[in-house]
């Protein structure tokens, strides 16, 4: 499906360029990217990234121009070479009785990979590093500075082939969604909703999902759990946040709730669920290409009082090929990036979390949305509970 809809090539070629010039306008000569995330916007390749996201297993080593090495778990290095132009097998250190001569190994090759790559310098952006390579790498000279100044900004704007991938994602994410609710009948446990959503993506091309949040009832209340054995009732609030990476990597980060059965909504459900999805419409036509992260803070709906305690942890926040740049904070929340303004092309997620404190009941709602000079554009649009509205 994806390599009808996407152009794979374009797609790496187009977010390296990004990447390289963020790097040339913070004088980075080079980058050695072990996030999964970051070697996989660079290079185009992945590897069993669940795997790789906990574990040192590749890393793309990016000069300011030309194309990346990427350094692979030996068995994977088949697979990333279909994607990446220049894959070797890397020299692990984990999992080793001497991390410290085999992390030796691995900076010595890094190192040559970076002059074989032209980078006379030693100074070398990195995002996460177990502390043997970092030692290793230090030992062999380079002075090691964080490369997330150069790979949040290449990310934060998506390129023409990103956005096409985030729209066939979000058919997929809303078609699975559509599965779910029907799904949604007493009796069933939360895993098996789970299970019903996550069969729904896999099938249609999806990777995996990052959380398990499908929760009902009482479990709905405080926020973070995750899905358990227990079954729905009759009358019971259910939420899914879909939290999906799907074809070529892309995040989705959509939440809704409804209720389960025939049984009317009760008071607290309609409260905190209108609340909510009147807060979401609101907050949404609020973003516009050019609005700073200041001022959709200061111009933001008032969530009603009781539901701040457990507020989310932020009002919007970017997407891609994980959670982003820009974030916008709750307005009384620090915000750390307040003169970043929205830009075209930039895909956000704007979320709320409404549920008291020792309430019965929370609701979830989300959008993914895209940025555009004409306003924005629902990624995956999917209905509201009118039952809840009504």
């Amino acid at each position: 499906m994806s390599d009808v809809a996407i152009d794979l090539v374009a797609l790496r070629d187009e977010r390296l360029a990004r990447l390289q010039t963020a790097m040339r306008n913070r004088d980075l000569e080079a980058c050695l990217l072990f996030s999964e995330p970051n070697a996989r916007y660079a290079t185009g390749a992945t590897a069993m990234p669940v795997y790789s996201m906990s574990t040192f297993a590749r890393c793309a080593v990016v000069a300011a121009e030309g194309s990346p090495i990427l350094f692979e778990h030996g068995n994977s290095v088949h697979r990333s070479a279909l994607r990446a132009v220049d894959v070797r097998p890397m020299h692990q250190w984990e999992f080793f009785d001497d991390a410290a001569a085999e992390a030796g190994a691995f900076a010595r090759e890094a190192v040559a990979a970076l002059r074989e790559l032209g980078v006379a310098g030693n100074r070398v952006g990195v995002d996460r590093i177990g502390t043997p390579a970092l030692l290793a790498l230090q030992r062999e000279g380079l002075e090691l500075v964080d490369s997330s100044p150069a790979t949040q900004a290449a990310r934060e704007v998506k390129t023409p082939q990103e956005v096409a991938a985030l729209r066939l994602n979000g058919h997929i994410v809303a078609d699975a969604l559509d599965e779910f609710r029907a799904a949604v009948e007493p009796g069933r446990t939360e895993r098996e909703l789970l299970a019903t959503y996550a069969s729904g993506v896999l099938r249609r091309g999806a990777e995996y999902l990052a959380t398990n949040t499908v929760c009902s009832g009482p479990n709905t209340n405080p926020w973070r759990a995750e899905a358990t054995a227990r079954e729905v009732e009759d009358g019971d609030l259910v939420y899914i946040d879909t939290d999906t990476v799907g074809v070529e990597g892309y995040f989705f980060c959509v939440s809704r709730s409804l209720v389960a059965g025939g049984r009317a909504p009760n008071a607290e459900q309609r409260d905190a669920y209108r609340a909510a999805h009147e807060w979401l419409l609101e907050m949404t036509d609020l973003v516009r290409t050019g609005i700073t992260c200041t001022e959709l803070a200061e111009l933001s709906p008032r969530i009603p009082e009781r539901f701040l305690p457990q507020r989310y942890e932020t009002m919007i926040h970017g997407i891609g090929l994980e959670e982003e740049n820009p974030s916008v904070c709750h307005p009384m929340d620090p915000q750390s990036n307040g003169d970043r303004a929205i830009e075209p092309n930039m895909a956000l997620v704007v979320e709320i979390y409404a549920g008291a404190v020792g309430g019965s009941v929370g609701v979830k709602l989300g959008d993914e949305i895209l940025v555009t000079d004409e306003g924005v554009e629902h990624l995956a649009p999917f209905p509201y509970a009118d039952e809840l509205l009504a």
